[in-house]
């Protein structure tokens, strides 16, 4: 008996102590960091590092250099919003290129010396940061655009969503106070305690204003209107009263 209850047990998955399961977004979430590491591992961390500097560095030069180009393609161009496309899409694509040449030329000499597998070693553990930092990153904008109660099941249910959560609140804090994002679920508590705070403001003002009494048509009597039911009664508490 005890082998056929063990057999016919359900298989429900591994599970953490407070009943998470692994589902497709943490299998996912596995693949990107994964991905990240082996990628990096192959390329080595000077040239990841400088595949950065050389996207940096373009886009430093199309903002430095955008006035000057635009000047030299708005004679040929005579549509401003096309010469706009042209000249910063232009200058971007031509320093981007000239800089990845100049940085693979870099890399390869440092794969070439013996630091080679210190490289692919520090290479290795950029790509684990960066794939965190990615799906992270992900899961920031999740929580700034979907309050936690209208997320699906799968998601709150997710092994890596406390571990995704933490890594938003990191990146939350590296902001400047002045770029703080706030969560969805914050933003809408704010946005329900406005509301209550307006509706108090009406009822505040309502009670300070009350509003005055209709005119009476001609003709009508002022006093008030009680059915003859409601005459006897009062009649009748009066005598008792005496």
């Amino acid at each position: 008996m005890g082998a056929q209850a063990r057999v016919a047990r359900p298989i429900t998955g591994p599970t953490t102590d407070w009943g998470r399961v692994v589902n497709a977004i943490d299998l996912g979430v596995l693949g990107v960091i994964a991905l990240s590491a082996i990628f990096a591992f192959a390329r080595g961390f000077v040239r990841e590092t400088l595949s950065i500097v050389a996207w940096v560095g373009a886009a430093l030069i199309t903002l430095y250099g955008f006035n000057y180009v635009y000047g030299l393609v708005s004679r040929l161009v005579s549509t401003p919003l096309l010469a706009d496309l042209v000249a910063g899409a232009g200058l971007f694509v031509v320093a981007l290129i000239l800089l990845t040449i100049i940085t693979g030329y870099l890399a390869r000499l440092v794969h070439s010396t013996s630091l080679s597998p210190i490289d692919r070693t520090l290479g290795l553990v950029f790509g684990l940061v960066r794939g965190a930092a990615l799906v992270s990153l992900a899961y920031l904008v999740l929580d700034i655009s979907l309050p936690p109660n209208d997320r699906p099941g799968w998601i709150r249910q997710a092994k890596s969503d406390p571990f995704l959560a933490q890594g938003a609140d990191m990146l939350r804090g590296l902001l400047p106070q002045s770029l703080q994002i706030k969560s969805a679920a914050v933003a809408d508590d704010a946005q329900r305690a406005l509301e209550r705070a307006k509706e108090a403001q009406k009822a505040m003002r309502a009670l300070s204003s009350p509003v005055a009494p209709l005119p009476a048509k001609p003709g009508q009597d002022q006093g008030p209107n009680y059915k003859t039911g409601d005459r006897r009664d009062m009649d009748r508490l009066i005598e008792n009263a005496r």
